[in-house]
């Protein structure tokens, strides 16, 4: 009798440990979990313990089985990890609840979570300052032949509000909106009798949508990504080609940079892009630009 009290007694004290979940890998920000019969809906939170202490928060976000995948929303968690429910012991915890107990027990995180972004979506403004350049065919101003070629390049700011939003760990949209100077000039075989500067000063209304992959998701992001932005003249003039050829267009521009945060709720995005318009056998141009801005959650 007392033999058989004690094996359900070390049943019912070591069975919650031997049967807790646990995280078994982390890629950035998500977590793959093996529940091992805990109880869990999506939206349930846990914390991540290592050797006892809170490390890291993670709210479940899909189920499938006995395995989870989680985001971890504050902390950092490693693969070992056993997990402990954070929202009182299972599924259907208001979100206000998640909320309270979370913010309750940032200072139990040993783990320096309440200093790592967690947001999902930015919005800011970045001002820019591009190297622009422009070869062109030139035409005789009679006769309308080809006279010769024109090297141009010059320089123009850039004012746009941004929006960062995640559409999968890692994998970020980033859309840009505002003017973008486009502004060169070069040799002197332009205009009336070939003898004037040749220019181009272009004022572009754009919108910008770049696709970004993010190397990691602290507090420093270096990323690389690809854009296409879709730009329409505001002002124009020109003396290297004809204003009436000066119409609406598009950039293609592969791009890189990185995000520093300097709080959980504010970060300055960094980028570096190569700007090349579409190209004809008349004109070639193209733009390096290096931007810098500021943003904070949306």
């Amino acid at each position: 009798m007392m033999r058989h009290f004690g094996f359900v007694l070390v049943v019912a004290l070591f069975s919650p440990i031997l049967h807790a979940a646990q995280v078994t890998k982390v890629k950035g920000r998500s977590a793959l979990i093996n529940l091992q019969g805990t109880p869990a809906s999506p939206g349930d939170t846990f914390y991540a313990l290592d050797g006892g202490k809170k490390k890291a928060l993670i709210r479940i976000s899909k189920i499938k089985g006995d395995k989870a995948i989680g985001r971890i929303e504050k902390g950092n968690a490693t693969a070992g990890m056993a997990l402990s429910s954070a929202s009182g012991g299972g599924g259907g915890s208001s979100s206000g609840s998640h909320a309270s107990r979370d913010s309750g027990s940032r200072s139990n995180y040993s783990g320096g979570s309440s200093s790592s972004p967690s947001g999902r979506s930015y919005w800011g403004g970045m001002l820019g300052y591009g190297m622009d350049t422009m070869s062109v065919k030139v035409n005789h101003f009679t006769t309308g032949e080809y006279f010769g070629n024109a090297s141009l390049s010059g320089s123009g700011f850039s004012a746009k509000a941004l929006f960062d939003y995640e559409l999968f760990p890692q994998v970020w949209f980033r859309g840009l909106g505002g003017l973008e100077m486009f502004n060169v000039a070069g040799d002197s075989i332009c205009g009336s009798g070939n003898a004037q500067p040749c220019d181009a000063k272009i004022m572009y209304l754009s919108a910008d949508f770049v696709g970004r992959y993010l190397f990691s998701m602290g507090m420093y992001r270096p990323w690389i990504g690809f854009g296409v932005s879709l730009m329409f003249p505001a002002s124009k003039s020109a003396t290297a080609l004809s204003s009436e050829s000066i119409g609406t267009t598009n950039v293609l521009a592969p791009q890189g940079g990185v995000d520093i945060f300097l709080s959980p709720t504010m970060y300055i995005p960094i980028s570096i892009e190569y700007g090349m318009l579409p190209k004809s056998d008349e004109v070639d141009a193209k733009w390096m630009a290096v931007r810098v801005g500021m943003a904070v959650p949306f």
